[in-house]
C-alpha cells in the first residue's frame, strides 16, 4: 500500500489519462477523484445558494 501512495512520479502517473478499459488501483483512484470532486463542487454550489437566499431574507 505504502509503495502505491508514495512511490509514485506524479510527472508520469497521474498526469496521464486512465483508460477505461485498463482496471488498475490507479485508474480507479483517478476516476473516484474526480467524481468526488465534481460532487463536492455541487454540494458547494447549492449551498452558496442557500446563504445567498438566507442573506437575501434577511
Amino acid at each position: 500500500m505504502i509503495n502505491i501512495l508514495w512511490k509514485q512520479n506524479p510527472k508520469t502517473d497521474i498526469a496521464q489519462e486512465p483508460d477505461p478499459e485498463d482496471l488498475t488501483i490507479d485508474n480507479a483512484y483517478k476516476t473516484r477523484w474526480i467524481w468526488y470532486h465534481t460532487f463536492m463542487a455541487c454540494e458547494l454550489l447549492i449551498i452558496i445558494i442557500l446563504l445567498i437566499g438566507i442573506l437575501i431574507k434577511i
